[in-house]
C-alpha cells in the first residue's frame, strides 16, 4: 500500500503572520514562521536570542513572545519574505545557516542577534534584489 505525500505544514503561498492562531491574550501557537523556514527549535531558539523551553512554551501557548522578540519574528517574516523573492523557500533554513563570506563567513543567523547585523543583511538583500553586487 503506498503512502500519501505528506502535506506541508504551511502552503508557501499562504500569508504567515508571526503571531497567527494568537487570542488577544496571546495563547495560541503563534510560530508558523518556524516551521515554513523549517528551522529546528533549537535554531529558532538561537536565532531570538531565547532558550528550547521558551520556544516550546510559546508554540503550546503558554506564554508569548515580548515586544523585542516580536520585533525580531517581523524583522524575520519581512527578511523572508524578500529572500523568497531570491531563492526558494526550501531553501532560506540552509542560507541563513551557512557562513556567508559577504558576511565575514559568518552565517546570517547570527547577524539577525543585533540591529547592526540586520541592518547589514536587510542591504545585502536589497542589493540582491537590485541585482547590484556586493
Amino acid at each position: 500500500m503506498a503512502c500519501p505525500e505528506k502535506a506541508p505544514l504551511v502552503s508557501p503561498a499562504s500569508p504567515v503572520n508571526p503571531t497567527r492562531g494568537m487570542s488577544r491574550t496571546g495563547k495560541g501557537r503563534p510560530h508558523t514562521l518556524r516551521r515554513l523556514l523549517q528551522l529546528s527549535q533549537e535554531d529558532y531558539a538561537r536565532l531570538l536570542d531565547v532558550t528550547v523551553r521558551t520556544v516550546v512554551r510559546w508554540e503550546v501557548g503558554a506564554t508569548e513572545p515580548n515586544p523585542a522578540t516580536k520585533e525580531k519574528l517581523e524583522y524575520l517574516l519581512r527578511l523572508s519574505k524578500s529572500l523568497g523573492k531570491l531563492i526558494e523557500r526550501k531553501h532560506i533554513a540552509q542560507w541563513l545557516k551557512t557562513p556567508n563570506p559577504e558576511f565575514l563567513n559568518q552565517p546570517p543567523l547570527d547577524l539577525i542577534q543585533s540591529e547592526y547585523g540586520r541592518r547589514v543583511l536587510e542591504q545585502e538583500v536589497e542589493r540582491s534584489e537590485w541585482g547590484i553586487p556586493g
